[in-house]
C-alpha cells in the first residue's frame, strides 16, 4: 500500500487517508487531526460493543456449551477477569474538609478541539495558494441574456 508521510509529524498514512476529496494534496494537519479522531471515536465504540460482547458470554459461560471456546479467536484469546478497585468516595468527607481552599489546587490543562470549518472559510478552489484564489475571485461574469 503506498504511503506518505504527514508534513507536520512523518508520520506514515496509507495515501487513502490522506486525501480530502475536495482537495487535490495532502491534508492539512488541522483536517488530519479531526480524521484521526474521528477514527479513533470509531474504535472506541467498537471495543466498548466487543468489550459488553465478551463480557456477556463470560457471564454466561458454561464449559459444556458449544460456546465455551468463543472468547478464543484465530490469533487472540480473550480472558475476562473481574478485579477489585478501590474507589474514594469524597461525598462520605465531612464539608469543613469540602468547603476549604486549602485543600484544593489549580492545574493548568491544554485542550485541543478541532470543529468544522464554516463553508465561508473554506477555499474556494483547495489547494491553491491564498493570493492565486484572490486573483481568481475578481472577474467579472458575462452571460447572454435570452430574451
Amino acid at each position: 500500500m503506498k504511503q506518505i508521510r504527514t508534513p507536520l509529524t512523518g508520520t506514515p498514512l496509507p495515501m487513502h487517508l490522506t486525501q480530502d476529496p475536495r482537495a487535490p494534496g495532502p491534508l492539512h494537519p488541522a483536517d488530519e487531526l479531526a480524521q484521526v479522531r474521528a477514527a479513533l471515536r470509531w474504535l472506541h465504540a467498537r471495543e466498548d460493543k466487543l468489550r459488553r460482547h465478551f463480557t456477556s458470554l463470560a457471564a454466561a459461560a458454561n464449559p459444556n456449551r458449544q460456546d465455551a471456546g468463543a472468547l478464543t479467536g484465530s490469533a487472540h484469546t480473550v480472558t475476562v477477569t473481574p478485579h477489585l478497585k478501590r474507589v474514594f468516595d469524597r461525598s462520605l468527607l465531612p464539608q469543613a474538609i469540602l468547603a476549604n481552599p486549602r485543600f484544593y489546587r489549580d492545574e493548568t490543562h491544554t485542550h485541543v478541539t478541532t470543529h468544522p470549518t464554516p463553508v465561508a472559510l473554506q477555499p474556494l478552489l483547495p489547494g491553491l495558494p491564498p493570493d492565486a484564489e484572490a486573483e481568481l475571485s475578481d472577474f467579472d461574469l458575462i452571460e447572454p441574456i435570452n430574451a
